[in-house]
């Protein structure tokens, strides 16, 4: 395995694209970053600046032997690695290219099936991969939590209807529920049912006061007639 920086499920990249950004001037973030795990494993990263989400795979899901790079979000690279209910793909990262690996569903390969298996498509690396830096995004999770943190706690629904009806779509998976945390000050935390999975909504996007997303929820969901509250919750993000 000397060539290869990483192993990922390609289901779970596919799932980390929705938080890459499409702004070219800001072309480090217009992919998924891949760094190593403390165990072997790998950390999947994505973000906009808006939203980020962060995807902890340990060593018998995925696998990172390099210091951190960032693997495109590139329609290329992601209508590869879609496929059916009958297969699983997987991408090996090397240096010199991306490597598409399909396997039946029902497996449940080692990294060194992963690793061995027939190759379906090898994407170049000038495609694969970004040629830049990404954030630290350790710096926006909030202080870690020791007790009982003050704040607001709620669904995912209810705050995305009031501050950002975009959002929702974008943390959810497989129709479980969406739920936050926020302490009024920090970033605010999401929960989409994965424990393997933290969403945030940057601090600068989560609305002004806990008050003013209870105040906008009783506008947007409340008094908007039916019809219309798509349009009202569009106007209300907008202003």
């Amino acid at each position: 395995m000397s060539n290869i920086l990483a192993i990922v499920p390609a289901a779970e990249y596919l799932f980390m694209t929705r938080f890459a950004s499409d702004d070219d001037t800001r072309y480090y973030l217009e992919g998924v970053a891949i760094q190593p795990t403390p165990k072997a494993g790998a950390y999947l990263v994505a973000t906009n600046g808006h939203a980020m989400g962060v995807m902890r795979l340990e060593g018998d899901q995925a696998m990172a032997l390099y210091a951190g790079f960032i693997l495109s979000a590139d329609k290329t690279i992601r209508a590869a690695v879609k496929c059916g209910k009958r297969e699983q793909a997987w991408i090996i990262c090397r240096h010199d290219r991306a490597d598409i690996v399909r396997l039946g569903a029902a497996m449940s390969p080692t990294m060194d099936d992963v690793a061995t298996a027939p190759v379906s498509l090898s994407i170049p690396a000038a495609t694969a991969y970004i040629d830049g830096t990404f954030p630290d995004w350790r710096r926006v999770l909030p202080p870690p939590i020791t007790g009982k943190r003050e704040g607001q706690h709620g669904t995912g629904a209810e705050y995305c209807a009031a501050v950002r009806p975009d959002l929702l779509a974008r943390f959810q998976r497989e129709d479980k529920p969406v739920s936050f945390d926020w302490n009024g000050v920090d970033a605010m935390m999401i929960d989409n049912g994965d424990e393997r999975f933290i969403g945030v909504v940057m601090p600068h996007n989560n609305g002004r006061t806990m008050a003013d997303i209870a105040a906008r929820r009783e506008h947007v969901i409340l008094s908007a007639a039916p019809e219309t509250a798509a349009e009202t919750a569009a106007e209300t993000v907008a202003a």
